[in-house]
């Protein structure tokens, strides 16, 4: 491909993510998104009308359309693998969402598929692209932790805390048999298998449903909008909570909590590496800062230093200007887009996308056994 020419971006979907890769797609410098599509032409119009994208398609329109060049998938999980497949039929690139299908077999069809096809397929696990997290995945490859032995942490958020929230991803149909893991649980384990270099066999997982019922809104609700307390009263099976264990090739080990219901935290992310020689904090709140302790030095808390080197498309912002979640999505798209054009820039991939589906299963499985399971 010409490295010169602008990449052509379709998204699928309008909710609460689609908008945020229309803004990062646009924002890398390198693509334009020249088309939306939604459930329907018609509840798609008004957020084009936002977002200023000219052209509102329906989903077969846009697949087919030969004018695109990349596929953004922003809808529902259980779309996720039958969009991805299209996609790929048709012969575009593809950025997925996470999860990257319900199952592990599904999520390795597609992988596969992608593989075949020789296109490039991305997942969209957005924390790899903030700045300190490729920091602490070059240090701890350049040996400053020694030999990583724990992994800890936590994911909170309380945008699901009362009976009254709901959103499609507490129903089954839509989100899949897990939602609190496969949501936000799947962050955590890509993160940290990302940033340590260790890959987690196997898993023992607790799994909580405290809100055995919710209220469904007539016209519903979209992600991290309050619910109101007229609806209809609807069971719910999938997870509030979860507590994990991991065991690594090599001997470490990990632990974290998973949750949707704890009140005050709105997107609580973090984790810890501790190794022979130091330890490695980072919490997705205060994204500008690693924290290092050792035992003699005691605690260093290291701000983002001015970027080194450059990168295509649009510069990351120089140090004290502060870069967050939106930024570390078009940092991850605008690696993605490097790559289509030649440039061979890693990013999360489809493998990695089934990678974080199969530990989804295995804590199914392993919440149900009540065993540790093979990941």
């Amino acid at each position: 491909m010409d490295v010169t020419s602008r990449l052509r971006v379709g998204v699928i979907g309008t909710g609460f993510v689609g908008p945020h890769h229309v803004d990062a797609a646009r924002r890398t410098g390198l693509a334009d998104v020249v088309a939306i599509a939604g459930s329907s032409v018609e509840r798609a119009r008004p957020r084009a009308d936002q977002l200023g994208v000219d052209r509102v398609l329906t989903v077969d329109e846009l697949l087919s359309d030969s004018a695109i060049d990349v596929i953004h998938v922003c809808t529902p999980n259980a779309s996720h693998a039958d969009l991805g497949r299209r996609a790929l039929a048709a012969g575009k690139h593809v950025v997925m969402e996470k999860p990257l299908a319900l199952d592990a077999d599904e999520a390795s069809d597609l992988r596969r598929r992608a593989d075949a096809a020789g296109l490039h397929a991305a997942v969209a696990f957005t924390y790899r692209g903030y700045p300190m997290i490729r920091r602490a995945a070059g240090d701890i490859r350049d040996g400053r932790l020694g030999d990583v032995r724990i992994a800890f942490g936590a994911y909170l958020q309380d945008w699901l805390l009362d009976a009254s929230d709901y959103n499609w991803r507490v129903e089954a149909g839509a989100g899949g048999r897990s939602r609190a893991v496969a949501d936000i649980g799947s962050h955590w384990f890509d993160t940290v298998e990302h940033v340590s270099g260790l890959r987690a066999v196997e898993v023992f997982a607790e799994l909580s449903t405290f809100i055995s019922h919710r209220i469904r809104p007539p016209g519903g609700t979209a992600s991290f909008e309050r619910g109101g307390p007229d609806g209809e009263r609807v069971a719910i099976e999938s997870e509030d909570a979860a507590s994990i264990m991991l065991r690594f090739d090599g001997g470490a080990v990990g632990t974290f909590l998973i949750s949707q219901v704890s009140a005050g935290h709105a997107n609580d992310f973090s984790w810890e590496l501790m190794g022979s020689a130091a330890s490695l904090r980072w919490r997705q709140e205060e994204p500008e800062l690693l924290r290092y302790a050792e035992r003699d030095a005691g605690t260093t808390t290291v701000r983002r230093s001015p970027a080194a080197g450059t990168a295509p498309g649009v510069p990351s912002l120089p140090s004290g200007h502060p870069e967050g979640w939106s930024d570390a999505l078009r940092d991850l798209f605008r690696d993605v887009y490097a790559s289509i054009r030649g440039d061979a820039t890693p990013y999360p991939n489809f493998a990695d996308g089934e990678r974080a589906v199969q530990f989804v299963d295995a804590v199914l499985r392993s919440a149900q056994a009540g065993r540790w399971e093979r990941i």
